[in-house]
């Protein structure tokens, strides 16, 4: 587990808490690089819990990073990543920037 002021990244899969205000953030296709502005990074699914509105970017090699707000809550939130180039050739390690 790893404890960052005003916010906290609880350990990803499986990981079961009883604390208020956590958001799991899930994607398809799973294991993209979750960013959030200002408190760190973590790779979905993976659970979060904040203190304030943050920006988040979530973002996979050879698909479309997206933006988004995130408020505390207890909802889910599930990213459908679109691919980048639809092709039959993707890259799998090459991760996109992150802003």
């Amino acid at each position: 587990m790893r404890l960052l002021t005003g916010f906290s990244l609880f350990c990803a899969a499986g990981c079961m808490t009883t604390t208020g205000d956590l958001r799991t953030i899930t994607s398809t296709p799973a294991g993209a690089l979750v960013k959030i502005e200002g408190f760190g990074e973590c790779e979905t699914p993976c659970t979060i819990k904040l203190d304030g509105a943050r920006n988040v970017t979530v973002a996979k090699a050879g698909y479309k990073a997206q933006r988004f707000a995130v408020k505390p809550g207890r909802e889910n939130v599930n990213v459908i990543l679109e691919l980048a180039a639809p092709t039959d050739e993707v890259s799998s390690e090459t991760l996109p920037e992150l802003d």
